[in-house]
């Protein structure tokens, strides 16, 4: 993760003018648009573009386990959990060409960010799920 700590990591989110909710859910959405473009471009057998789009979003979600771990507890170990099992998704469908794993990956993504925008509604994105 480019050696940030999770102090470091929510620094970083302030100094983008955000607020921690805001960032996750903008986070959120740009993994699962990196793992939709993945998708598309591992169905199309178009190698390059599916290297760029799962490392994009493989960056963010190792940015985000970085921030999960931030406040140790419960919680911070669940998001950490989905973050690891998104990230094993990734690497899966970028190694064997598997479509079916980075669509499990995005999956996941997806309900997280519904339970998300569910607990912080007042963050304005879009609701595309």
């Amino acid at each position: 993760m480019d050696g940030l700590s999770g102090l470091a990591a929510y620094r970083a989110v302030a100094g983008i003018g955000a607020q921690p909710e805001e960032f996750m859910k903008m986070a959120m959405d740009a993994v699962r648009v990196f793992l939709l473009q993945g998708e598309a471009a591992i169905i199309a057998g178009e190698r390059p573009a599916k290297a760029k789009a799962l490392s994009s979003a493989a960056k963010v979600i190792e940015f985000m386990l970085g921030l999960s771990g931030a406040e140790p507890g419960v919680l911070s170990d669940r998001l950490a959990g989905v973050y690891q099992y998104v990230l094993a998704a990734i690497l899966n469908g970028n190694a064997r060409d598997d479509a079916e794993a980075v669509a499990a990956g995005r999956l996941a993504i997806e309900q997280l960010a519904a339970a998300w925008r569910r607990v912080f509604p007042d963050a304005v994105l879009s609701e595309s799920f």
